[in-house]
């Protein structure tokens, strides 16, 4: 019988690590992978140098944890000023844009972002609370200012707010994990999951649970915090009938999968932590599942969340 591994067991990669294993794993989608991979190296860096500054700096205050909005459903930075993230665009822009350009074609538009901040065409400040709250025609304004395609504009911007968000997240980490939560959205910044991960179970539980034991969490696709979420309920549209989530996986590796909706045909990809004794980078995770992208796209499943590799 089997033997459901346990958190003692457990070693954390780094992004380097991930993005390496998920190579040898999958040989064919290694050159699209390794893409990306000094980008997320350098996020991985950036996130951690600007946790340390917004938990120094005084002047430049994040928004204050509210346990009466949580308790709403409200996450903490809905409706927030994001001028406060502001402060730290330059470091972003000076530890991230040399990789961002390096991704696809997207260099020339790298350089109209850089240039119409520098000249003020357009405030750092609306583009992130645009993205924030997906105020589509706010981008689609901007995007004609800046000459940049819309999708790709977001993309920039979503790389510059999730450093800085995960920044918070990092810094605010120990209150943040005490948060109870119920939603499938963030409860920090009111994004979808980019993926699921089924932990192992504790080590005083037991392996003949049902389900195999262990915790559902949903990592945020925008600030990387995660939350416990309910097993078997859809997170697009809160079906929780028996059966409603179904499941599949390719070439032999059980520890991949994809979770999908029977009612709306929503996916979301999941890495079960119990078919290993090593954990991925979670934020780097969702790059190294294109395969699975790429099997929901043929069976005409949605993701929850469209990323430049899962739009097909």
């Amino acid at each position: 019988m089997q033997t459901v591994a346990t958190t003692s067991a457990n070693t954390t990669l780094s992004v380097s690590q991930t993005f390496h294993a998920a190579c040898e794993r999958h040989p064919a989608l290694a050159p699209l992978i390794d893409s990306f991979s000094a980008l997320y190296a350098a996020r991985a860096n950036l996130i951690e140098a600007l946790a340390e500054k917004l938990t120094e700096n005084k002047n430049c205050p994040a928004p204050i944890i509210q346990e009466e909005r949580l308790q709403q459903g409200v996450p903490i930075l809905s409706d927030s000023d994001i001028e406060w993230a502001e402060a730290y665009y330059l470091e972003v822009e000076a530890a991230l844009f040399e990789y961002l350009k390096t991704i696809g074609t997207i260099g020339p538009a790298v350089d109209l972002y850089k240039k119409a901040i520098a000249n003020k065409n357009v405030a750092i400040s609306s583009l992130l609370r645009a993205a924030l709250n997906s105020n589509e025609s706010v981008l689609i304004q901007h995007a004609k200012t800046t000459g940049i395609d819309p999708a790709t504009l977001l993309f920039i911007t979503q790389q510059i707010l999730s450093c800085i968000l995960g920044a918070y997240v990092t810094a605010h980490a120990e209150i943040l994990s005490k948060i109870f939560w119920r939603e499938a959205y963030c409860p920090v910044c009111g994004s979808f999951p980019d993926i699921s991960i089924q932990q192992r179970p504790d080590a005083d539980q037991s392996e003949y649970l049902a389900g195999g034991g262990g915790k559902k969490m949903m990592h945020c696709s925008c600030c990387s915090h995660q939350w416990h979420f309910r097993r078997g309920t859809c997170p697009a549209c809160n079906n929780d009938e028996a059966g409603a989530i179904h499941y599949f996986h390719v070439e032999e590796q059980a520890g991949e999968r994809v979770e999908y909706c029977n009612k709306c045909k929503t996916y979301l990809n999941n890495i079960d932590l119990r078919n290993t004794t090593s954990t991925p980078d979670i934020t780097a995770a969702p790059l190294t599942l294109i395969h699975l992208d790429m099997k929901a796209a043929q069976k005409k499943l949605k993701p929850l969340v469209h990323t430049i590799w899962n739009t097909f």
